[in-house]
């Protein structure tokens, strides 16, 4: 049964207003920060950002020439570089959140990013392989949505499996995980992962999970007097010795608590035997273990101490203990704020202490809670 939805709540809808009247004329080229840059092993640097169509492809039409769209610049090491849009940006709408990630063994690129059509918005991802492009989004909760802050990662897991003999044999897939903030009928983080296996990549069958109920603690959600910002960025970060893990740290406001999790998919699939009452699609993603085991990890105060204009992107190291740390820029300053602390810290920036300076002593100090 579909439960009755409301809007989503007005300091949302403000804060995406307000985002959406700041989103101008894009300069061609912006600089790039940690979020929409990757390096690929063999020092090819992968860019991606946002400008509008006529900065990349010639055109004598006005119209299509100011449509924003996101594009992929790709500089081999010593060479030129190359730059191509984004296959399914070429359109009216704004894109804003961009995030990108690569993956040395299949040579694929991803591209996440929120797309924003009037109050509705979702998040939209889009893959580049062999030089051909796949897109897809992923179906909101229902009723009234606004989907913010994507997050993306890339991991590698080894998992048992049989041939078409049904002999068991041993293979790899690459699994990315993407975590966002959805504003819906309940004010949830969700997470959803693609796979790379046995040579294909489907977006037909990928499922969205609300990560409250992933965690074992869902229910209503309440975010009245909490600044948006405090609960709107949830974060991605490779699980240490897991195969193919990864940790979430995400705002669950049915508690009103930050939550970190354990995210794992199966990996001997031999072994899963589907429950009743499933349709064939769902039967087919369970055996083929893609449905992921959400285990919990730590739990902290909700980082209140974070209110910030929406444009301004906020991340998330994870300690081994399970702590979050925040942080974000800020001119040219860095502030952060341990998990479970109500004191904001800004390292100013020098010219012998610039930001990515600070920002790799902030992730050691992390890595030590």
């Amino acid at each position: 049964m579909i439960q009755p939805t409301r809007l989503p709540s007005a300091a949302a809808r403000a804060a995406l207003l307000g985002l959406v009247l700041s989103v101008g004329a894009l300069a061609a080229a912006r600089p790039a920060h940690a979020a929409t840059a990757v390096l690929a092993k063999t020092g090819t640097l992968y860019e991606v950002y946002e400008t509008t169509y006529g900065s990349i492809a010639g055109t004598t039409d006005a119209a299509l020439a100011s449509q924003p769209v996101l594009a992929l610049r790709v500089t081999p090491p010593g060479g030129n570089a190359e730059t191509e849009i984004v296959s399914g940006t070429t359109d009216k709408y704004d894109k804003f959140g961009e995030s990108i990630e690569f993956e040395d063994i299949t040579q694929t690129v991803f591209v996440v990013y929120t797309r924003q059509q009037g109050f509705f918005s979702d998040v939209r991802v889009a893959i580049r392989r062999d030089g051909t492009w796949a897109e897809g989004s992923f179906l909101p909760n229902p009723g009234y949505y606004i989907s913010l802050s994507p997050q993306l990662l890339v991991t590698r897991q080894t998992y048992t499996d049989v041939d078409a003999g049904g002999n068991t044999v041993s293979k790899s897939r690459s699994i990315l995980s993407i975590v966002w903030w959805e504003e819906t009928g309940a004010s949830q983080a969700r997470y959803a992962a693609v796979f790379i296996e046995d040579g294909s990549l489907s977006l037909d069958d990928v499922t969205a999970w609300n990560l409250n109920e992933l965690n074992g603690a869902a229910g209503p959600t309440d975010h009245s007097g909490l600044p948006l910002s405090s609960y709107v960025h949830p974060g991605l970060q490779r699980d240490a010795g897991t195969n193919g893990g990864v940790l979430a740290s995400f705002a669950n406001l049915a508690t009103r608590t930050q939550q970190v999790i354990h995210l794992a998919f199966p990996d001997n699939l031999p072994k899963l035997v589907p429950p009743d009452g499933l349709t064939p699609a769902q039967r087919t993603s369970f055996a083929r273990g893609h449905t992921p085991i959400g285990r919990s990890f730590a739990e902290t105060q909700l980082p209140t101490q974070i209110d910030l204009a929406l444009q301004t992107q906020v991340g998330t190291f994870i300690s081994p203990a399970g702590i979050p740390t925040f942080y974000w820029t800020s001119g040219a300053s860095l502030s952060y704020l341990p998990g479970g602390s109500s004191t904001v810290v800004t390292i100013p920036s020098r010219p012998d202490f610039p930001v990515d300076r600070a920002l790799a002593v902030v992730r050691d100090m992390s890595d030590k809670q």
